[in-house]
């Protein structure tokens, strides 16, 4: 709706404008109809100099200059409004006069500028060459077959024309002053000394020639704001400059009147665009922001408060609002019920591990039982090894029960479990020194607990048959990764001298073949080798992925 309003406030915007436009030029209009109305004795005074002019040019031009003093007398004589009149030829040299006189007029300025225009002028002339006083100047060419031969001079006395200028007699507070196309003051309302005070400061008489149909707004000589007029009063020749006090002219202030045809349509834009900025706020935006607040909360876990409630939404929203309670409802009550059956199978899983190792341990207990009636040591032999077996498997059943989590094992964890149970198995005679460097490694139970029951069955064969007679040195376990893919276990161990010298009971394959099936279930390859007099059994296997 915004944006559907943004063009009708430009054309509203365009239209004012327009109409301010066409009242500025009526008013400007109606000024310059005033200006040449209260001026109108004056330039029909101007106006029939320059006719007579013409009508005496072409008397002069047609009967010679044997008559011309006689018609300009006559001329004069007969109106009291000229004072002379005279014919000057194009040399500058006043051939005839009204007043019989002659003389060369080459070097008056005058001369030289009705020469240089070529056609009829005004001017003003303070001191007349021939009557001394001060005269309004009309002229004419005289030609003779498109030949300028001369001019016909008409002088007006200057306080027949300021009469025909008076003051206007209007509230307006109207002055006028008229100029000739020099810039030359030719008359003004009460008389050219007051001129300067209603005149504009800033620009030059010359100029305002120049601006021909304009109107302006100024400071005058007494530095009062005022509003100003230029019109032609005879075209090309003579113009009219009109002066206004600003508090008579209505619409002067056009700056603040352009500013009040953008503003108001751009404050009509800015208030359409803040009500419905509100309305969008108040139905739609509130809404949105609470229903992705709760989303977001809902998204974290936070499952406290999970209903939503809007306050009069929309019924779209309203309808979302029910659709986001009844997932979170659907939703908490599937997670509630999911984390109850992983809790159940967690217990379940728990005691499973649990009856196990307490089956394990039982069945260690009984075979103890079993060692006790049994009279060889070969049988006693048998029934302890697998004692110990039993009980090694439920060592590894402890750890996998105090386990965090049931997806993976730490196998150093279970290495180290298996490391001390060995060591407690032998005895203090026995037991050497071992060093673990074991790296902390995922893996599934598949392989967790075939590589835990391989490093129990190579440590107790190791013991016994290298640590016999005496103590072992030392034996180290290491355990890393040697890329994402694959694991690597290495026992360094003390060789063993003379197998002569091993017990009987312990040179049974049993040992061998379980390290063979375990070292078939993690799917890894065996080495040996013997360097420096120490005996190194190094596996390595490809890391189970899940499903594999």
């Amino acid at each position: 709706m915004t944006i559907a309003m943004l063009p009708v406030g430009l054309i509203a915007v365009y239209q004012t404008q327009a109409v301010i436009d066409s009242a500025r030029l009526q008013s400007r209009n109606s000024l310059m109809s005033q200006i040449r109305s209260e001026a109108a004795a004056e330039r029909e005074l101007i106006e029939n100099a320059v006719a007579a002019s013409n009508g005496l040019s072409v008397l002069i031009a047609k009967l010679g200059e044997d008559n011309c003093e006689d018609i300009l007398r006559g001329f004069v004589e007969g109106n009291e409004n000229y004072i002379f009149a005279g014919f000057v030829r194009s040399s500058g040299w006043l051939a005839c006069s009204s007043s019989g006189d002659t003389m060369d007029l080459s070097g008056r300025d005058t001369v030289r500028r009705a020469i240089d225009r070529g056609g009829a002028s005004v001017q003003v002339v303070q001191s007349g060459a021939i009557t001394g006083r001060s005269i309004v100047i009309v002229t004419q060419p005289v030609r003779n077959d498109d030949e300028i031969i001369g001019f016909v001079s008409l002088s007006i006395p200057h306080a027949t024309v300021l009469r025909k200028l008076e003051d206007p007699e209007t509230e307006s507070g109207l002055r006028i002053a008229a100029i000739d196309i020099e810039g030359d003051l030719i008359a003004a309302s009460l008389g050219l000394e007051a001129a300067e005070d209603f005149l504009p400061r800033d620009v030059a008489l010359s100029d305002l020639v120049q601006s021909r149909n304009k109107t302006f707004r100024g400071p005058s000589g007494t530095g009062e704001d005022r509003y100003y007029a230029v019109t032609p009063m005879i075209e090309g020749k003579v113009m009219l400059v009109g002066s206004w006090p600003l508090s008579s002219v209505p619409g002067t202030d056009t700056r603040l009147q352009t500013w009040i045809a953008i503003a108001l349509p751009v404050l009509m834009w800015v208030a359409g665009v803040g009500v419905a900025l509100f309305g969008i706020q108040q139905l739609v935006i509130r809404h949105v922001a609470k229903l992705r607040s709760a989303m977001r909360r809902f998204a974290l876990g936070e499952r406290a408060e999970t209903s939503l409630e809007l306050t009069d939404p929309p019924a779209e929203l309203e309808e979302a609002q029910r659709a986001f309670n009844r997932m979170a409802l659907l939703v908490t009550d599937g997670e509630l019920r999911r984390e109850q059956d992983l809790k159940d199978k967690e217990v379940l899983l728990r005691e499973v591990h649990h009856r196990v190792k307490n089956n394990l341990q039982l069945i260690a207990s009984i075979m103890n039982m079993q060692a006790r009636e049994l009279e060889t040591d070969e049988a006693k032999h048998v029934v302890s090894e697998l004692q110990r077996r039993v009980r090694g498997m439920a060592v590894l059943h402890r750890t996998l029960y105090n386990t965090p989590t049931s997806t993976t094992v730490d196998a150093a964890a279970l290495v180290r479990a298996v490391v001390r149970d060995v060591q407690d198995l032998v005895g203090v005679k026995l037991a050497p020194k071992i060093d673990t460097d074991l790296e902390e490694i995922a893996l599934y139970p598949d392989q967790a607990i075939p590589l835990s029951l391989f490093v129990a069955e190579t440590l107790y064969n190791t013991i016994t048959q290298a640590c016999a007679d005496t103590p072992c040195d030392w034996i180290s376990v290491q355990l890393f990764s040697e890329s994402d893919e694959d694991v690597c276990l290495n026992i360094d161990s003390p060789p063993v001298d003379d197998v002569r010298n091993i017990p009987a009971e312990c040179l049974d394959g049993m040992g061998r073949k379980m390290i063979s099936a375990f070292l078939l279930q993690l799917g890894g390859r065996m080495e040996t080798s013997t360097e420096d007099g120490r005996y190194t059994t190094t596996v390595r296997f490809p890391r189970a992925t899940y499903g594999a």
